[in-house]
């Protein structure tokens, strides 16, 4: 199983012997258009992904009904025959796009495409009561452990999760200073140690690039990668970087 980061923020590109998946696909320069004023991002190039791969794309997993994630120009440029998992608040603006191939996620569910099963498990807090889900996509006995937002060493340990490269945040954000977003580098740490990984891929790279409206309720910690490499922790964050496992 290849492990791919198509883009400078939080796009993958997961690709087995017969089955390509792409989870939260943003993949030209603008995130949304600038009358937006709540969130917005831009960038230099699109992202790593060429007509080829997007065209062996045969599931969008879309893991929160963000706009960060849910890129609706991106979107269009699959079929909208392709299956499409994600949670229920993404449906509706999914159902609007055209895409007629739609499955719900919750806990506890598994879906198998092809040779790689998906796991699905509940989010973290706070984003387990906004419909949003961590999950595993296991290849043979080789297994990714992805969690966009905010994880625990203890929700790990407590669900007995083991993993062969974890995609996390690595870079803490706090609303009003006080609600967590996503992890430190150093919480981050401690999760790779119950996953007993070795590889960690940067989910959300370098939050304080996200502008507008919410920018000014964020807290923003200071990233530190070289603590997974005193660990002996292969770190992987820049475009184009993959993992294969």
């Amino acid at each position: 199983m290849k492990i791919k980061k198509i883009d400078d923020y939080q796009s993958w590109y997961i690709e087995s012997d017969n089955t390509a998946i792409i989870i939260d696909p943003w993949l030209d320069k603008v995130m949304q258009p600038k009358s937006n004023f709540f969130i917005n991002r831009s960038r230099d190039q699109n992202a790593l992904i060429d007509d080829e791969m997007i065209n062996k794309v045969s599931c969008i997993l879309i893991s929160a009904p963000f706009e960060d994630h849910l890129h609706e120009k991106s979107l269009k440029k699959f079929d909208p025959k392709t299956l499409v998992l994600t949670s229920k608040p993404s449906e509706k603006k999914l159902k609007k796009l055209g895409f007629c191939n739609i499955e719900i996620l919750k806990a506890g569910n598994q879906k198998c495409l092809g040779d790689l099963k998906i796991k699905i498990h509940d989010a973290g807090y706070p984003y387990n009561y906004l419909w949003t889900f961590s999950f595993e996509i296991i290849h043979e006995d080789k297994i990714l452990y992805f969690e966009s937002h905010v994880d625990t060493p203890y929700r790990i340990r407590q669900k007995g999760l083991k993993a062969d490269c974890a995609i996390l945040t690595s870079e803490e954000v706090k609303i009003l200073g006080l609600l967590r977003l996503s992890n430190s580098s150093e919480t981050t740490l401690e999760i790779l140690k119950e996953l007993e990984c070795k590889n960690i891929m940067i989910q959300g790279s370098d939050p304080a690039e996200t502008k507008g409206f919410i920018s000014y309720f964020l807290k923003i910690g200071k990233e530190n990668l070289e603590i997974f490499e005193r660990n002996n922790i292969n770190v992987f964050k820049d475009p184009g970087s993959e993992v294969i496992i």
